[in-house]
């Protein structure tokens, strides 16, 4: 752990951005508590800091980290007009719910957070598809199944499926049948997020081969250098099916990508239009996202410490997000 580069303490960041703090600043445009949802995963979690950092030091504003997760926060935000912001917000997860809010007017899509959206697919490590330049689709691995053999059932390979319980679990199962992989491989769960980060990190250890289903923006895409395989194209009609745990007819199709935004209510447009405007800005090139996850995961930082660490090492990107006086207001804090 680089201490230097944990602040001292988390508590240092708390008192220097204020966070927690019972009393709202006389300058922010809005009286209200400015409640931010704190999603599950690790980008999410540290953006939801970065942006309440933001708003507390540049804009004057309180904040409220309370926890939320795509299709509950989704819901509350169309229905009650709670939480204010939604920082990373996967689309394709509760696109519907999210239009439904749009048409009532409740929500406001404020910008889009990763440029170019999500990533997700099955992949293997780019020494290895260096070392065999024709694994370059899932039509080609049956013929390479010695490559990944399976501890239980070594006469087939492993391809580690998505953590139980997520929704991309179900796609992947979907498309491992339709690709008519049950001959040639074991559908491998690796039993929670965690565990699958370590199949990873041991195999790039040894530089063994490694098969299995990984998205992003991830700390793992940031730390290690993936290929991902090609697939049939994602047909959204087609590959609805493999959204469904019963799907009787899964389609041969693809992953598709959704796009990651910045949900905010309406209200708080129309109340703080400076601070809608610099919730607009926020977005980030999915590589730069990667590298400052990767760097949370090798620091054991938690995301208020991410988050300081971006808003002191990449200034280039922020400062391009919020006005010229909350920008001064922020760097006066960083000294």
């Amino acid at each position: 752990m680089k201490k230097v580069l944990r602040f001292a303490a988390a508590s240092t960041a708390l008192v220097l951005f204020g966070i927690g703090s019972a009393t709202a600043r006389a300058d922010c445009e809005t009286d209200e508590v400015i409640k931010i949802a704190n999603m599950t995963w690790a980008s999410a979690a540290t953006l939801a800091h970065i942006e309440s950092q933001i708003l507390q030091t540049g804009y004057d504003c309180q904040t409220q980290l309370i926890p939320g997760d795509t299709v509950p926060t989704a819901t509350t935000m169309a229905a009650k007009g709670q939480p204010h912001i939604a920082p990373e917000f996967w689309m394709a997860n509760a696109e519907e719910i999210v239009r439904e809010g749009v048409e009532s007017g409740m929500i406001t899509i404020a910008g889009e957070v990763v440029q170019g959206g999500s990533v997700q697919g099955w992949w293997i490590p780019k020494y290895l598809s260096e070392a065999y330049p024709d694994l370059k689709s899932v039509h080609d691995l049956p013929k390479y199944k010695h490559l990944f053999p399976d501890a239980n059932d070594p006469e087939k390979g492993r391809i580690y499926n998505c953590p139980p319980g997520w929704g991309c679990e179900i796609v992947n199962t979907n498309l491992f049948k339709a690709y008519e992989l049950g001959s040639s491989y074991v559908n491998y769960s690796p039993g929670s997020g965690a565990a699958l980060d370590a199949t990873i990190a041991s195999a790039y250890k040894r530089k063994k081969p490694w098969l299995g289903y990984y998205w992003g923006p991830s700390s793992i895409l940031g730390k290690y250098d993936m290929v991902r395989l090609a697939t049939n194209p994602h047909d959204p009609v087609l590959d609805a099916c493999n959204r469904e745990a019963e799907c009787e007819n899964p389609h041969a199709g693809g992953f598709n990508s959704s796009q990651v935004n910045t949900l905010v209510i309406s209200a708080l447009k129309d109340q703080a239009p400076s601070v809608y405007a610099f919730l607009s800005k926020v977005s980030f090139d999915p590589t730069v996202y990667n590298e400052l996850l990767a760097w949370g995961d090798d620091n054991k930082a938690e995301p208020a410490q991410v988050a300081e660490y971006f808003l002191k090492n990449y200034p280039h990107l922020w400062q391009g997000w919020v006005s010229d006086e909350a920008a001064d207001k922020i760097r006066a804090a960083l000294l």
